[in-house]
């Protein structure tokens, strides 16, 4: 039986282009809470199925992942700036990228990472102790400068130079905003040539590159002293074989996880102490359990994972602001789910933001509330209402890396000062690849 499902006709579609360039999701949760969890939204000549069904998600990003790839949007315009590597191949390729890779984010490998994860902790509040000497300071800013540096140091050690992180941070930046520009009017296309656009970021592309490749130089000269994820990649051969990574695959992979762990984390990094700030009872209960967990006592991998309270805030933090509101895939083949008639072709959106507000799953989601991860009933919750890093075999592979380095600098933080919003006027959410504030998210901060 082909059971249907609401469409968004045309014409409104056509009315919701401006709303849609600047908040899709102000017009996806107008149409999810008017409509259901799954509806029919047409992208210019596009269909495509927009689902915020726990159900629907787990299906197309797990049940049958195979016949879902990802969209002309990842394997297009992000491989035109980043190669092609884990984020965005498929087949074979990808599977041997992702159990390579994967053995850099193990937790015995993150356990040995800490130390120098801390001493990075360590340069970056001594600089954040200055800057919060002047009346605020904009937390996505301060988050955006901690996460690049952890995921740098994660990924090259002690090598890479705290200004070549910095040039890092902005590259990625001016290169995203750009292609988010490609993304969303593609028929400028002949525009960005002949105004030299495209040639303005593809130069940035190449000077980091070339900087990628000369400390993959460097580091061949070292080989043996190290232990970061770059050492192992290079180090260590693909299963079953004698051959490993080619500098060519690495520089790709370095890249992108680079930009893929930064935007991550900060991103989520920032919101939880947006969130925070809010609800300052949270603060000083997280600071109650700081003490209670490691006392005067050093941070260390094993015990940082006590932090019950402090997971759940964070976790609640990402169910209202997840990072990837969204994850977009195409139909390799027809299918069909419960009866949803799925064309080869088809773009299915699954709607992470939406599952995270679905009120069949969230009692009143959109209230604040971490005791819905610490208490009896949150192992009843369906596995794909919370997945703030995606779900499925494409999870992110750095997820644990992420959620120990926002824990790390929460812990630092909250240890040492109360903090509060400038005003209490509403951050505002700019959807674009990932859910990030519309403008900066000034703070004060005052030792206690």
């Amino acid at each position: 039986m082909d059971k249907q499902i609401p469409k968004i006709s045309t014409l409104e579609a056509v009315f919701d282009i401006r709303e849609m360039l600047k908040s899709p999701i102000v017009v996806f949760e107008k149409y999810r809470k008017k409509m259901g969890p799954t509806f029919k939204f047409r992208f210019g000549i596009k269909s495509t199925i927009v689902t915020a069904d726990p159900e629907m998600i787990k299906y197309v990003l797990k049940d049958n992942n195979e016949n879902y790839h990802k969209s002309h949007i990842q394997t297009k315009y992000l491989v035109e700036f980043q190669g092609v590597g884990l984020n965005n191949s498929h087949g074979d390729y990808w599977l041997s990228q992702r159990k390579h890779l994967s053995m850099g984010f193990t937790p015995g490998r993150l356990a040995e990472t800490l130390p120098s994860q801390l001493n990075t902790l360590n340069e970056f509040m001594s600089e954040f102790e200055i800057a919060i000497k002047s009346d605020s300071v904009d937390m996505h800013r301060q988050m955006e400068k901690f996460t690049i540096r952890s995921v740098g140091r994660s990924l090259f050690g002690s090598q890479m130079k705290v200004a070549d992180y910095d040039r890092f941070a902005a590259a990625i930046l001016e290169i995203q905003q750009y292609i988010l520009k490609k993304i969303v009017q593609p028929y400028l296309k002949p525009w960005f040539i002949i105004s030299g656009k495209d040639k303005k970021y593809h130069k940035i592309r190449e000077e980091g590159d070339q900087l990628i490749m000369e400390y993959l130089k460097e580091r061949r000269k070292t080989l043996g002293e190290g232990n970061d994820i770059l050492e192992m990649i290079m180090t260590t051969p693909y299963k079953g074989t004698n051959e490993c990574m080619s500098d060519e695959k690495i520089r790709i992979e370095i890249l992108q996880l680079m930009v893929a762990g930064n935007e991550t984390s900060s991103t989520a990094a920032t919101w939880a102490f947006y969130v925070m700030a809010k609800h300052p009872e949270c603060i000083s209960k997280i600071r109650e359990e700081i003490e209670n967990v490691f006392g005067d006592a050093p941070i260390d991998y094993q015990k940082i994972h006590q932090l019950t309270y402090t997971i759940s805030v964070l976790d609640e933090a990402m169910r209202l602001y997840p990072p990837f509101w969204m994850i977009d895939r195409e139909a390799q083949k027809d299918d069909e789910f419960k009866g949803i008639k799925i064309p080869k072709g088809t773009t299915v959106v699954t709607y992470i933001y939406g599952a995270h507000y679905n009120e069949e799953h969230w009692k009143n989601p959109e209230k604040f509330d971490p005791s819905r991860f610490n208490n009896a009933d949150s192992d009843k919750n369906h596995p794909f209402s919370h997945i703030p890093f995606g779900g499925g075999p494409r999870v992110c592979i750095g997820q644990n890396m992420a959620k120990t380095q926002i824990l790390l600098v929460i812990s630092a933080i909250v240890r040492k000062y109360d903090f509060s919003l400038v005003d209490n006027t509403e951050v505002g959410m700019q959807a674009m690849m990932l859910i990030k504030p519309d403008g900066p998210v000034n703070m004060r901060f005052k030792q206690i």
